[in-house]
């Protein structure tokens, strides 16, 4: 086929995207095979062609010029954000692209910065510090501050960057793609690579690790996990206790959920037995052999004549075992509703066995992919199921909407759609200093310390009071707290919590403020207001940026802020005690005429107020309030008068 007809082809497809694999991507690299040394690599950014060469040579030079052209154009790329895809003509099955797994992308990507090493640095400079892409990233980190300095905002910049570290820089810090950076952060959400949760006072234990809850299902109390718990478990399971891998094809695989035994029996023969020999089994349909059934029917009369059992799931469930897995199809059990213990591919047909040595009689081989040790190791549901628990019967489907795709293929196949390499989780924790930190994090406050985790020199493991399992904390499993200085002084902070935590500190950024909106210098507006609240209390009362950040910003906005917003906050800080809040505004007006002070200051005495005043004490009593009608000079007058009205460096 002649190279110009080639190219209309590919053409044609790339304007219908038949070149996506998997997961959307901004990048894509695609390479079209003309001859066995004749290539032509085309670069895509958001679907947009970039760049276009012609490459004299066989497919590897191809697949290393794509990502030199990708590294010297968007130098910050990552591989976890580009797919590299091939095109030939004439594939036996039909389908002209071809993906190349992430393990491919880091090899070209180790080759090419190994021979670049000094441009390549050049280019990963960020925020005017060198990047060490290799650096340790701090296992637990508080990020503290005032009120309003975009800590909870900047959660999902540190969470990124811990998630998957060759995020891109620009990604984190352009504000024009803030949606991109939400985006992603949700989709590690839906991955259940990060949970939220915010301490408060009645927070406990109980919340955090684990506790008893009652369970409607069984009418009774049990032991459920708490947050903490549940995103260790999940952390653990991808690196620990695979057996073998398996890339499934979504496709063509069904997922179907199983109970194996009795999960709350200590002695489960039946799940240690088909663990060890590589089976599931099944104990509805009794001892009654159905191998030479060939259809749903044909089990039912089977059933109701010989298994002597009327209930209508049981012929279901023996339909499903028999005839609804379809070998390469994958097997979760369950270890009742919230929780899997084991996961296999199923590779044999049904078998009946008469005299087995446990009491099931159907069986079908499997390969296990990924077993749980022990109880301290269960994955937890949402790992496998997207905002839904497994049901009780005892065989089903799982409905591939509900599952959670990008963490099974982390477990079944060891890679991750998103990141490369081990996959990290993180807990936030908003106010993290409001919360009582000895009830909650109770004897796990040891096992969060970096050298005490799984695998490290120091590794600690305990045994949780309301289970009685063995517990450690995971490498991967990283902490994100906030905390609002403003709240408690960081000199409060329980000593305990201090030792174990990295603290950055985040104070307001003056230069996201508009400096001239109307006459109104907003940026100057607020470094006076700061540097009096410094003076007059302390730097972790200062008000911070995010009061006054807007996307459409008029005066009539930040005279609100101040009125709804700044002037209540002072209120709260100074305990209304408005001689200060007076100091920090510049001064009161007299009257609601006044209309150029934010505040009106009157005053009263006992003999305008009664008739009769004796005993009453001979002094004036006065009374703030807030100007509902303000102007502008009412703010300009904050920062233009000043002590030193030259000098601007004050506390700024």
């Amino acid at each position: 086929m002649l190279n110009t007809e080639i190219n209309q082809k590919v053409q044609k497809s790339i304007a219908n995207r038949e070149y996506r694999k998997g997961d959307e991507t901004r990048f894509y690299i695609l390479t079209v095979k003309y001859d066995d040394n004749h290539y032509g690599v085309k670069l895509l950014d958001n679907h947009e062609e970039t760049d276009l060469i012609d490459i004299n040579g066989r497919l590897d030079v191809a697949k290393k010029d794509g990502m030199k052209m990708l590294r010297r154009r968007y130098p910050f790329a990552s591989i976890s954000d580009t797919t590299m895809v091939h095109y030939k003509d004439d594939r036996p099955n039909g389908v002209p692209w071809q993906k190349d797994s992430n393990e491919v992308l880091l090899e070209l990507f180790a080759e090419i910065n190994s021979s670049t090493t000094d441009s390549y640095l050049e280019a990963k400079k960020f925020e005017g510090e060198l990047v060490n892409m290799h650096k340790p990233v701090a296992k637990n980190i508080i990020l503290y501050g005032p009120p309003g300095t975009g800590k909870t905002y900047n959660v999902i910049n540190h969470a990124l960057k811990i998630l998957n570290p060759d995020v891109d820089p620009d990604l984190l810090t352009n504000p024009a793609r803030r949606h991109e950076a939400v985006k992603l952060y949700n989709r590690y959400i839906e991955s259940n690579q990060v949970v939220f949760c915010t301490f408060h006072q009645s927070y406990s234990y109980e919340d955090f690790v684990e506790g008893f809850r009652f369970v409607k299902e069984s009418e009774g109390y049990e032991v459920r996990d708490g947050v903490f718990k549940r995103i260790c478990n999940a952390a653990r399971a991808v690196v620990t206790n695979r057996r073998h891998t398996y890339d499934f094809d979504l496709s063509t695989t069904n997922f179907y959920k199983l109970s194996l035994g009795n999960s709350k029996d200590s002695n489960d023969d039946i799940y240690d037995y088909c663990i060890q020999k590589n089976k599931i089994a099944l104990g509805w349909g009794n001892q009654v052999d159905y191998s030479q059934c060939n259809n749903k029917e044909t089990i039912r009369r089977k059933y109701l004549d010989e298994a002597k059992d009327d209930r209508k799931f049981g012929v279901d469930a023996v339909d499903r075992f028999k005839h609804g897995i379809n070998i390469d199809d994958i097997i979760i059990v369950s270890h009742g509703n919230y929780k899997a213990r084991a996961i296999g591919k199923v590779t044999g047909k049904y078998e009946y066995d008469d005299a087995g040595v446990i009491e099931y009689h159907h069986f079908r081989n499997v390969e296990w992919l990924w077993v749980s040790k022990d109880d301290a190791d269960i994955v937890p549901v949402e790992r496998i199921l997207i905002d839904k628990v497994f049901m009780q019967q005892a065989i089903y489907m799982l409905d591939k909407e509900n599952l959670n795709i990008e963490s099974l293929r982390e477990l079944t196949a060891g890679r991750n759609e998103k990141g490369t390499g081990e996959s990290q989780f993180v807990i936030v924790i908003d106010e993290i200093n409001r919360g009582n930190i000895s009830k909650i994090f109770g004897e796990l406050i040891t096992l969060i310390e970096p050298d005490k985790r799984l695998g490290q020199k120091n590794e600690i493991s305990l045994t949780l009071p309301y289970s009685g399992n063995k517990f450690n904390v995971p490498c991967n499993v990283h902490i994100l707290g906030t905390m609002n200085t403003a709240d408690r002084s960081i000199a409060l902070l329980d000593t305990a919590l201090r030792r174990r935590f990295d603290f950055i500190e985040m104070m307001p950024d003056y230069g996201v403020l508009p400096s001239d909106v109307e006459g109104l210098d907003v940026r100057l507006l607020l470094q006076t207001i700061n540097a009096r609240i410094e003076y007059l209390f302390d730097r972790d009362h200062i008000v911070g940026h995010a009061y006054f950040i807007t996307e459409e910003p008029t005066l009539d906005y930040y005279i609100e802020v101040m009125q709804y917003r700044i002037i209540p906050l002072l209120q709260e800080y100074f305990y209304d005690n408005w001689e200060s809040i007076e100091l920090v505004l510049g001064g009161a007006g007299k009257n609601e005429e006044d209309k150029d002070f934010l505040i009106i200051k009157n005053t009263a005495a006992a003999n305008q107020l009664f008739a009769d005043t004796s005993g009453l004490p001979e002094y004036e009593k006065t009374r703030y309030t807030i100007q509902a009608n303000a102007t502008i000079k009412a703010l300009t007058r904050i920062y233009k008068q000043r002590g030193n009205a030259d000098r601007q460096d004050v506390f700024i």
